[in-house]
Formats: C-alpha cells, structure tokens, sequence
C-alpha cells in the first residue's frame, strides 16, 4: 500500500484533525460500524439495509444520521427512498483496519518491518 505524507501535529490544520476525530467517533460504536461494513457491498436502502443487519429502520435511520454527519457516507433520494453509500476514503480506511486487525489476530509481521 502507498503511504502517504501526514502532516505532523504542529502543521497539522485544526478543522482536518476535528473531521478524523468525527468519523473515528462515528465508527466506534458497534452499531454505526456494522452499518458502515454493510455499505462496503455497495449502496443500499435504508430499509434493505434495516432488513439485512436485522435491525429496526428507525435505529438504522437514526445511525445513518449520524454516519452522515460525520462525512462517513453519502446519500442521494430516488422518490420516497434514500440511498446511502460509504465514501470511498472511507471505504479504504475500513478494508485497511480490518488488513491490520487480521495481521494483529494471525501474528503477522507489518508489511514496513
């Protein structure tokens, strides 16, 4: 994986380090997490995606709030329905974390050692 350059904290601009700090608060809980993973198939429905991770439309909509807020997905209306999808930064972030969370379980070496 190319890595890229992150500022250090002092160059760091205040409002870039405020929006990481929203989507990792966003995806911490379990739930707004599931959902995110869900999403990583592509778009869906708020009341498929309900259905498939077997939870109530109205937690669903309320999560997908906040996963919204945060810049962690995006959402267009067709008719009466909304179609929310994962921002593809984001998407990346999520397939990374769970490459690393899969060398931690295996014992794997870091890819830089």
């Amino acid at each position: 994986m190319e890595r890229h350059e992150v500022p250090r904290e002092s160059r760091l601009p205040a409002e870039d380090l405020e929006h990481v700090l929203r989507i990792f608060s966003a995806l911490a809980e379990a739930t707004r997490l599931r959902i995110a993973l869900g999403l990583l198939e592509g778009e869906e429905s708020v009341g498929r995606l309900a259905q498939r991770l077997q939870l109530p439309q109205s937690t669903t909509s309320r999560h997908l709030a906040v996963l919204r807020g945060s810049g962690v997905v995006d959402a267009r209306r067709q008719g009466t329905q909304v179609f929310y999808h994962l921002k593809s930064h984001v998407a990346d972030l999520l397939i990374q974390a769970f490459a690393h969370a899969e060398h931690q379980r295996l014992g794997l070496p870091d890819h830089g050692a």
